[in-house]
């Protein structure tokens, strides 16, 4: 009897773990730790004064991790990527959305940037700072992820 109850338990859940992944989905991020040839760090905010974290954007349908990578940064930096970026790792951000992070450290300035269009409308800020020094309001999760790159350990999955 016991081992019953057991059992139904465990293929209700599992009928219903399988009813949420079909009727919520799975949201995909990618996250870029931009370094510079000074070992500098992009960091981005959108407002005056908030909070500073790496940049990130939602991976579109029918593009690639490496295609919205490579977006984002064409579109908030004018940063071209010349070689293939180095995929760290994946962590969840919450229960249907995952987010992979990549290493660019190969990359070039386009002569007209983003950067500049962006701020000419005051919504975006973009700016290098060395690892050792990073600006006070970093959101928790960037910093913890920028620790853990700078000492060379892997991204772990939470």
């Amino acid at each position: 009897m016991r081992e019953d109850r057991f059992l139904l338990g465990y293929v209700v859940t599992r009928a219903f773990q399988q009813f949420w992944r079909a009727t919520r989905g799975l949201f995909l991020d990618v996250e870029a730790c931009v370094l510079d040839e000074a070992n500098r760090i992009l960091l981005v905010r959108h407002d005056a004064g908030g909070p500073w974290h790496l940049p990130s954007t939602a991976v579109r349908d029918g593009e690639s991790l490496e295609m919205a990578l490579r977006r984002l940064l064409r579109d908030l930096d004018g940063i071209e990527v010349n070689s293939r970026p180095e995929l760290r790792g994946f962590s969840s951000e919450g229960c249907n959305r995952q987010m992979g992070l990549y290493v660019v450290r190969n990359w070039q300035r386009l002569s007209t940037g983003g950067k500049a269009r962006d701020m000419a409308n005051g919504t975006r800020e973009a700016r290098f700072f060395p690892l050792d020094a990073l600006p006070a309001h970093v959101i928790k999760r960037a910093a913890e992820r920028i620790s853990r790159l700078s000492e060379a350990r892997t991204i772990p999955q939470t």
